[in-house]
């Protein structure tokens, strides 16, 4: 059978379900480049198209659009790895779940993560109902998954692929550990099918969210749905002699000695000292000469060449001659351990983008880049990065992604080392021969 070609933009988490179904069964699908606001407008493209949506699905035979039909294609290619079930119930409870997650989770999930990424503005109230959908829809995952090792049956099927698929951006966005308390079954669930290898291959690595990112607009961490009820009449305001009635039987009429002896246990907490608040990133390092905020500036004012375009070399020489403290920062170099493992352009990307959101933390006191190389898979990862200080402890300590990379620490005095950081920082095509594919800047 010839390749099947996918058309979609890089990281489409509705173009992923065909891809992990395509691993499953041993399917050759191609995905060529793809920019949505150029190729998705072409007379070729539309044609094939009509209303210029993607994923698309182009066969031999014709095209086909919709995700979840691209999926079931794909999925059907192959009957033996019973991705749509095993028998006809099973494959009626496919398509239930299917539905399901087009109309109960995608939905709610998107409204939530969009913002987030800045696709579509911030609104308090969509964003409070999809939060809340969200968490409805987990609950019911929750509570089937809870006797279930799979969706359907007992191994992994179209069902599985297309609610990871769904969940897989508010996983590494925005379902902090306090939004996923009271889902244990999908969280056992959903680590289960990301690192069976068919998952891994087209996602790679997923690291979930260890707080919830928020919207530019969103000030205001979201709160869980649910959490915190019960503290009315039933909740401590209603415990004995600590309520309005209980203060009053024990006041000027003298109540029960005995209903008041816990008083003094209370006010010895009341008065025990508050926990020290734990350290800022860089808190306490000597300032230095430098001046991190100016610096970045410097380099994002980078003059313009004969074409108009910023030369970001030009900035490097005057940084290690005038602004650099090599006393009081340090620079490093970092190369991913599982290059190996970097298969798919899109994933890769994801992952690089991934590192820089969870690197947040440290802002303050860091500057860096990423560069993602190769003309074609498996694509290598190398960066570049200046911390405030001598060591590199503090991405390592809030970045958990950090730990999967060599760190090196640079000798900044060699001018050959200044000349790598600059093309480190500054080059767009090429760097020590190989392509540049993908480039991320963190400042």
């Amino acid at each position: 059978m010839s390749a099947l070609t996918l058309y979609s933009f890089p990281g489409d988490f509705r173009a992923l379900k065909a891809l992990i179904a395509a691993q499953v069964n041993g399917v050759a699908v191609e995905t060529p480049e793809f920019d949505l606001a150029t190729d998705g407008k072409s007379e070729a493209f539309l044609a094939k198209s009509p209303l210029g949506k993607v994923p698309l699905l182009e066969t031999a035979k014709g095209c086909i659009h919709e995700s979840n039909a691209i999926a079931r294609y794909i999925a059907r290619i192959r009957g033996d790895t019973q991705l749509m079930g095993h028998s006809f119930f099973e494959q009626g409870k496919v398509d239930a779940w299917l539905d399901f997650v087009s109309h109960e989770l995608e939905v709610p999930a998107t409204l939530w993560v969009y913002p987030v990424l800045g696709y579509i503005a911030f609104d308090k109230k969509v964003h409070g109902k999809a939060v809340a959908d969200v968490h409805k829809a987990l609950g019911v995952l929750n509570k089937h998954l809870t006797a279930a090792t799979y969706l359907v049956g007992h191994h992994v099927t179209l069902a599985d692929i297309v609610a990871v698929a769904a969940l897989l951006y508010p996983f590494k966005l925005v379902l902090s550990p306090e939004h996923l308390a009271a889902y244990p079954a999908v969280q056992r669930w959903f680590l289960t099918c990301v690192n069976t290898p068919a998952f891994k291959a087209v996602l790679g690595d997923v690291i979930l969210a260890q707080t919830e990112q928020l919207a530019k607009a969103n000030k205001t961490p979201t709160a869980v749905p649910g959490k915190g009820k019960g503290k009315g009449k039933g909740g401590a305001a209603a415990g004995g002699a600590g309520g309005k009635k209980g203060g009053k039987k024990g006041g000027k009429k003298g109540g029960d000695k005995k209903a008041a002896a816990p008083a003094p246990a209370a006010a010895a907490a009341a008065a025990e000292a508050p926990k020290p608040k734990p350290p800022k990133p860089f808190e306490g390092l000597p300032k230095g000469n430098m001046d991190m905020d100016a610096f970045k500036r410097h380099y994002s004012n980078a003059p313009y060449d004969a074409n108009r375009e910023r030369d970001y070399y030009a900035t490097i020489p005057p940084f290690f001659k005038d602004i650099f403290d090599p006393e009081a920062y340090s620079i490093w170099t970092c190369d991913y351990n599982f290059n190996e493992e970097n298969t798919m352009d899109f994933t890769t990307s994801n992952l690089v983008s991934g590192f820089i959101q969870r690197s947040d933390a440290i802002r303050k006191g860091a500057f860096g880049t990423m560069l993602i190389l190769g003309d074609k898979a498996p694509f290598k990862i190398t960066g570049c990065w200046m911390f405030h200080g001598q060591t590199n402890k503090e991405i390592l300590e809030h970045n958990p992604d950090a730990e999967y990379y060599t760190w090196t620490k640079l000798d900044t005095s060699d001018p050959a080392v200044q000349e790598r950081v600059a093309h480190y920082w500054c080059t767009v095509d090429k760097f020590e021969g190989e392509t540049v594919y993908d480039s991320k800047l963190f400042k």
